[in-house]
């Protein structure tokens, strides 16, 4: 059975902006190849992840999410997240960063 891609990019690239679609679970795990992926992407150009398919996400996703913004600003681009799923909302609610990284 083949794996499925951890990333799924949309293709658009708009004005220097990449946008990405991010997979059903951003878990323990999981965050480590996204990192590979994404990471030289926010190092050079803006970026909107899609957040509408995540159905899991733990510590270490909310953790590579913020990691991501951080690493981003510091190369002078824009990272942000659109279309959170009902999980993604929550857990970056309980953790007071939907202000942070939603509302960009």
């Amino acid at each position: 059975m083949a794996a499925q891609p951890v990333l799924h990019s949309t293709a658009h690239t708009l004005g220097g902006t990449a946008q990405l679609e991010c997979p059903p679970e951003l878990i323990l795990g999981q965050e480590d190849r996204l990192l590979t992926l994404i990471l030289p992407i926010v190092e050079r150009t803006d970026l909107v992840l899609d957040m509408s398919r995540v159905a899991a996400m733990d510590a270490a996703g909310i953790g590579l999410l913020v990691f991501l913004r951080q690493c981003a600003e510091r190369a002078g681009n824009s990272f942000v997240l659109i279309n959170p799923s009902r999980r993604v909302l929550e857990m970056l609610t309980l953790v007071h960063l939907d202000a942070v990284l939603l509302n960009q």
